[in-house]
C-alpha cells in the first residue's frame, strides 16, 4: 500500500532500511557495480514497493546524462512480426526503467524519423526490418545501436537464424516428396529476407534441385504481393508442387489466391511460410511455417542495448583500460533458433508429380 500522500522519496526508504541513500540509489537503479549484501538488497527493493517508492527519471536523467528513453525502428506494423518485437523490447525496457519510442517508417523516411529520435537524444536506437547498410553511416555514428535480424561488423545485433529457417523449409518439403518447388520472395535489401532464400535454395541444389527463373518469384512482402504472385505460379503450365514463402503475409496471400482458383491445399499444393505469426492460425488449413522467435528478438535487444549503455557509461566516467577493452571487442552477435511448425498446408507431394526443372 502506498505510504503518505506525497511522492515517496529514495531518502524515506532509506530511513526504513536503515542504509544510506547513496546504497538505496545503487540499489534502485540496478547498478551493476553495487556491493550489497543480498539481505541488504532484497529489504530495500521490498520496502520500496511497500511504500510506493517510484525512482524520479528526470533527476536521474540529469545526474547520469540520459534520456533512459530508447528508438525502436520499424517498417510498418502491417506485418504483425515487428508488433511482437516491439511487445518483447518494451517489456524489458519498462522493467529497466526505460521509455520505448516508436518510429514506423517507410523506405523515404528512415533517415528522418532516426534523426527525430536523436533530437530527442534517445539513449540507443534498435533497428529491426530496415537495413542498416541502407543508411547514411553519419547518422549512427557516436549512437548506441542494436541491429534485429541483420548480421553486422559495425553493430550488436540479434538475429533469427533466417539461413537455417530456409534450410528447414527445403528438407521438410522434400522429406513429403515434393521436387518440383517454388519461392516468393522480395527483392530486397533486408538481409532476414535475402537469408531466407539462400538457405533454401543451397539446400535444394545439395541434393541437385536448382530452381528455373519461372520458380522463383519475386514479391512484395505483403498479402496482396503474395496474392498476385501465386497467381503468377498457378498459371505456370508445369506448376509446382510446394511453394515456400519468405514470410508468413506472402503465405496468406498464396494461400488466398489458391483457394480463389480451387487449388486444395495440401492435396493440389504444398504451402510453407516464415514467421509463425497468429494469423496463419486463422486460415482453413492452418499455415505450416518456420518459427521465428519475435518477441524473443525485440527483448534480447533491448538487453543488449542497455549493456552498451552501461559499457558507454563506463568509459566516460574515466576508465580508460573498460573503455579500450570495449573498443577492441567485436560487437555481440546473438543467432536465435528457427523452428518448423507443422499444420494444414504441408503435405505428400501428389502422386506423380513431375521432377524438378
Amino acid at each position: 500500500m502506498r505510504f503518505g500522500k506525497g511522492r515517496v522519496t529514495a531518502a524515506e526508504v532509506a530511513r526504513r532500511a536503515g542504509v544510506s541513500q547513496p546504497t538505496v540509489s545503487l540499489i534502485l537503479t540496478r547498478n551493476p557495480k553495487a556491493r550489497v549484501a543480498p539481505e541488504t538488497r532484497e529489504r530495500v527493493l521490498r520496502i520500496a514497493e511497500e511504500i510506493g517508492y517510484r525512482p524520479n527519471r528526470l533527476a536521474q536523467a540529469l545526474v547520469a546524462r540520459r534520456s533512459f528513453a530508447i528508438g525502436v525502428i520499424v517498417p510498418s506494423f502491417d506485418n504483425p512480426f515487428y508488433a511482437h518485437v516491439l511487445s518483447g523490447a518494451e517489456k524489458v525496457a519498462a522493467e529497466s526503467g526505460y521509455a520505448v519510442l516508436l518510429a514506423e517508417v517507410g523506405a523515404a523516411d528512415a533517415v528522418q524519423h532516426l534523426q527525430a529520435l536523436r533530437d530527442r537524444q534517445v539513449d540507443g536506437v534498435i533497428i529491426a526490418g530496415v537495413a542498416a547498410s541502407t543508411l547514411p553511416p553519419t547518422e549512427l555514428d557516436d549512437l548506441n545501436v542494436v541491429l534485429v535480424n541483420q548480421p553486422s561488423t559495425r553493430f550488436a545485433s540479434v538475429a533469427g537464424d533466417s539461413e537455417k529457417a530456409g534450410q528447414l523449409a527445403a528438407a521438410h518439403l522434400l522429406g513429403l516428396g515434393h521436387r518440383r518447388v517454388a519461392f516468393i520472395g522480395p527483392a530486397t535489401s533486408i538481409p532476414a529476407f535475402r537469408l531466407r532464400e539462400r538457405g533454401f535454395v543451397q539446400a535444394l541444389r545439395a541434393v541437385g534441385i536448382t530452381l528455373s527463373s519461372d520458380l522463383v518469384v519475386r514479391a512484395e512482402a505483403s498479402i496482396s504481393g503474395g496474392l498476385a504472385a501465386m497467381r503468377r505460379v498457378l498459371a505456370l503450365r508445369d506448376r509446382p508442387t510446394a511453394v515456400f514463402c519468405a514470410n508468413d503475409l506472402v503465405a496468406l496471400g498464396a494461400h488466398k489466391a489458391c483457394g480463389a482458383a480451387g487449388v486444395m491445399l495440401p492435396t493440389d499444393l504444398s504451402l510453407l511460410g516464415c514467421d509463425d505469426i497468429e494469423m496463419g492460425t486463422l486460415v482453413t488449413p492452418e499455415l505450416s511455417t518456420i518459427l521465428m522467435p519475435q518477441r524473443e528478438l525485440g527483448a534480447r535487444a533491448v538487453r543488449l542495448l542497455l549493456r552498451q549503455l552501461e559499457a558507454t557509461a563506463a568509459s566516460s566516467s574515466g576508465a580508460a583500460s573498460a573503455a579500450g577493452a570495449v573498443a577492441a571487442t567485436a560487437p555481440p552477435a546473438q543467432v536465435l533458433p528457427a523452428r518448423l511448425v507443422v499444420r494444414g498446408t504441408t503435405g505428400v507431394a501428389p502422386s506423380g508429380a513431375g521432377s524438378a526443372s
